[in-house]
């Protein structure tokens, strides 16, 4: 994550280039682009460039502001075994110079512009960067954004000092962060072959090992047109957006170097078991299970049996093992991705409780999800809550983006977007049921417990 401006082309200019650059949009629907439905009155225009970048437009006249969003189809997923955290790190060296715009410029004709929100963030999958301006600020944000897509300066200072912030923010968020140590073990039991096993920070001695010209790599070989997904929410008119990015980012050429592909993760058959020993002063629990990628059709059972397990006051967890005083805290998360991912459990047990007591009541919990159908009643509470979130999600214009920068990006296409919350809308109790049953037997648990430093192993 980002911790821490090009004069306009006359405009006869524009105008006349403006008017041929619609012929650079593959998609049907003429100027208007694709025009795809989202919730009541929310809709995205969607072009496709002849490089493959595809453009995605929310119109709302609501605020004299939009949301400009970049995403790009690179994540920690696809890194390579001595070279991880490449992906984080380059998200990083994005906010130094390019050929064109000296190192720190980016960030001042920003500020200068009245942006707010700047930040970018890394995950397994994606690399993401988000930025909110007024209105007429639209083609500034475009100019820069085309501009280090590809012009990008990586040499051994910028590298340098990007290389040791980002070791210091792994110190801060995994070595220092028994959280953060625990997240990552997790990751490394459940995962043997895929690129997930790996943290998205990288490791300590990978990091160290690395060189200005792995970065050089990184990006030359990831960062393209047709791997990114461009999203615009906000005070706009979507034509005049479509023909600023074909003008900007028309040139650039499509990759070159056919994105990796990660090895499959062989079946799970019997579980496993990691003990810690931490400094902390009460005992911490995590257990994950395989389930299959976000476009899998199970997903939205999964994340509504995440909901009836923690999601609120009245979910199973939080009765069986907070209210009960086994534990200050526990969850129930399906991190879904883009390949088949993990299911986890998380637990911070009270003082004098333990880890393996936090285990035996999810597990018991998870046997009585299998055996027994749950209510009405309680599915319907669980669909409420996520259909709040789902909606909540479209309410302001980064969120709407964030919404579409998803879909379209991770799953397959913005259209997907609706139809997993209809599909979510129709789960019944049945398919809770199964779900359960299928996903999370004990056999395919991974197990990491963290201990006190002075504590007996279990």
């Amino acid at each position: 994550m980002k911790t821490s401006r090009k004069p306009l082309f006359a405009t006869s200019i524009l105008v006349g280039f403006l008017a041929a650059s619609c012929a650079h949009l593959g998609l049907p629907g003429g100027p208007e682009g694709d025009q795809i439905p989202i919730a009541d009155g929310i809709k995205a225009h969607r072009f496709r460039l002849q490089n493959g970048l595809r453009l995605l437009v929310i119109e709302d006249e609501s605020s004299p502001t939009f949301a400009y969003q970049t995403w790009y189809d690179v994540g920690s997923r696809d890194e390579e075994v001595g070279r991880t955290g490449l992906a984080h790190l380059f998200e990083h060296m994005m906010f130094k110079g390019t050929q064109k715009v000296p190192d720190g410029e980016f960030d001042r004709r920003l500020e200068a512009a009245g942006v707010e929100g700047e930040n970018a963030y890394t995950t397994h999958d994606h690399t993401t960067y988000v930025q909110e301006l007024p209105k007429e600020r639209l083609e500034l944000i475009v100019q820069l954004e085309a501009d280090r897509m590809r012009n990008l300066v990586v040499n051994d200072a910028s590298f340098s000092t990007e290389r040791e912030v980002v070791q210091n923010e792994r110190r801060f968020r995994t070595e220092n962060n028994p959280d953060g140590t625990l997240y990552q073990e997790i990751y490394g039991l459940a995962f043997t072959k895929h690129s997930y096993r790996w943290p998205v920070i990288g490791f300590a001695e990978d990091l160290a090992a690395m060189k200005a010209e792995d970065a050089r790599n990184f990006y030359d070989r990831n960062y393209s047109p047709d791997r990114a997904v461009i999203v615009v929410s906000g005070d706009v008119d979507a034509r005049q957006v479509a023909r600023l990015v074909a003008l900007h980012y028309g040139s650039h050429p499509r990759a070159v170097t056919p994105q990796a592909v990660p090895d499959l993760e062989p079946e799970q058959k019997t579980a496993r078991r990691k003990t810690l020993k931490l400094d902390i002063q009460v005992e911490k629990l995590m257990m994950a299970y395989p389930i299959p990628a976000m476009s899998s059709d199970d997903m939205p059972a999964l994340d509504l049996l995440q909901t009836i397990l923690s999601g609120g006051r009245s979910s199973r967890l939080q009765k069986a093992l907070v209210e009960t005083g086994i534990a200050n805290g526990a969850y129930a998360y399906a991190a879904s991705a883009k390949d088949p991912s993990i299911f986890l459990f998380g637990a911070t047990l009270q003082k004098g409780q333990r880890a393996l007591g936090a285990e035996r009541v999810i597990l018991a919990e998870i046997e009585r999800l299998a055996r027994e159908p749950i209510s009405e009643k309680e599915l319907e509470r669980a669909k409420n809550i996520l259909a709040f979130d789902y909606y909540s999600g479209l309410e302001a214009n980064s969120e709407r983006a964030r919404f579409a920068g998803h879909y379209e990006s991770q799953m397959g296409g913005l259209e997907n977007g609706p139809k997993y919350f209809q599909r979510l809308l129709s789960v019944r109790p049945d398919e809770i049921r199964e779900a359960a049953r299928n996903f999370l037997p004990e056999y395919r648990r991974s197990v990491v417990v963290g201990l006190k430093k002075n504590a007996p192993s279990t």
